[in-house]
């Protein structure tokens, strides 16, 4: 019906710019605001809440995030009154990364740990992902880390490979910045051995730059240069030009710290012979 088709439309801008553009996000969300009204004097409380949502879905769409906000508030409002569990999760869970987005990362943890409450087991999943991220971005490495493990478990219960290569790849991360180098590398080769398993190209570009900063770190530049490599050629095949521009320079600087440590181990062993 006619609400039905409303409330699809708020996910399908058509791909027009400038005014055109914003015309069209306009006439939707006065759409959806109309839709709203009209649900609430009907008491119709789950398509009210989805009409919220909607709302919420095309401010997003526009950067608008304290807009968006304010349209998920009425949205969680509303799926609670109806005893929507799983729109709660919709809601709480859009709140939270919005709530990131804008840095107001305290408000973040809050939500997404309401979010973990109420979940189910790919709920928790998310919710615990996102902690993770939160926590990291307030250098909170500790709590950060046993997040992304809490996911990864939830991963393995669902089976989800996509889910596990997600929290080896989060975890990788943390460990290279608690300075855990055999935890971090352990980490990123199954989150590249998984992303390479599902062609998911953009996490095997991740994986193999991390891999190739961290032994790069450990002096192993003939490693460091092969990952580096390989990153420059999925780069390549993606379209990211700078990316393969920025992995070349890091080929070239390992194989020169490499023939750099030859040099001086010749010099060394030339001292030594002539001692």
């Amino acid at each position: 019906g006619e609400v039905e088709a409303l409330m699809k439309d708020a996910k399908s801008i058509s791909a027009t710019t400038g005014v055109a553009r914003r015309q069209a996000a306009a006439t939707k969300l006065k759409d959806q605001e109309m839709l709203a009204f009209a649900c609430r004097r009907a008491n119709k409380t789950r398509n009210e809440a989805m009409a919220y949502y909607n709302m919420g879905v095309l401010h997003d769409n526009d950067k608008e995030y304290d807009k968006a906000n304010t349209c998920y508030e009425q949205y969680l409002q509303a799926a609670r009154a109806a005893g929507d569990t799983k729109g709660e999760q919709l809601a709480l869970n859009s709140l939270g990364i919005n709530l990131q987005k804008l840095s107001q990362l305290e408000a973040a943890i809050e939500i997404h740990n309401q979010h973990l409450q109420i979940a189910d087991v790919p709920g928790k999943f998310v919710a615990h992902c996102n902690l993770g991220i939160a926590y990291s971005a307030l250098d909170e490495h500790e709590k950060s880390s046993i997040n992304h493990r809490q996911a990864l478990r939830y991963a393995i219960v669902m089976s989800s490979l996509v889910g596990e290569s997600l929290a080896c790849g989060n975890l990788g991360i943390i460990a290279q910045k608690k300075g855990d180098a055999r935890t971090a590398k352990a980490c990123m080769e199954r989150h590249l051995k998984l992303s390479t398993a599902l062609k998911d190209s953009k996490a095997q570009l991740d994986a193999c730059q991390h891999l190739g900063q961290l032994a790069n770190d450990a002096a192993d530049y003939a490693e460091a240069a092969s990952y580096f490599q390989q990153a420059r050629g999925l780069a390549l095949e993606m379209g990211e030009s700078k990316v393969a521009s920025a992995c070349k320079c890091r080929i070239g600087m390992a194989k020169g710290n490499a023939q750099y440590d030859e040099f001086l181990s010749n010099i060394a062993a030339k001292v030594s012979d002539d001692v």
